[in-house]
């Protein structure tokens, strides 16, 4: 009898863990894919504090200068724009509003 109920008790665990692993996995994978992203700035752009957001503003933390390249840690596409959340060189984060006309990502986006 206890050795049906560990059974069903690692049954029960290993479908809990498949079905997380599905429900995390393709969000993992997409987080690993934007982080080979590089931004180029190619003239001056704000950078906002926080995380992106559907406003596709903020408070403004600094400005990236021309030439400047920053590390991408998320891309997030929202109704009216997308955000980049990128790492200063001093370690600070912030997000970037993508524009093309103001800045690159290398390798282009899909």
């Amino acid at each position: 009898m206890k050795t049906l109920k560990h059974v069903g008790r690692l049954a029960l665990g290993v479908s809990g863990s498949v079905i997380a692993l599905l429900i995390v996995g393709p969000w993992a994978r997409d987080l690993w894919k934007d982080r080979k992203h590089i931004l180029m700035v190619k003239s001056e752009t704000p950078i906002f504090a926080g995380a992106g957001n559907e406003y596709c503003g903020g408070t403004q933390l600094t400005t990236a200068q021309a030439g400047a390249t920053l590390r991408v840690k998320r891309i997030r596409y929202w109704k009216n724009c997308a955000t980049l959340n990128v790492v200063l060189s001093d370690g600070r984060e912030g997000y970037v509003v993508y524009d093309s006309s103001r800045v690159e990502v290398r390798p282009p986006l899909d």
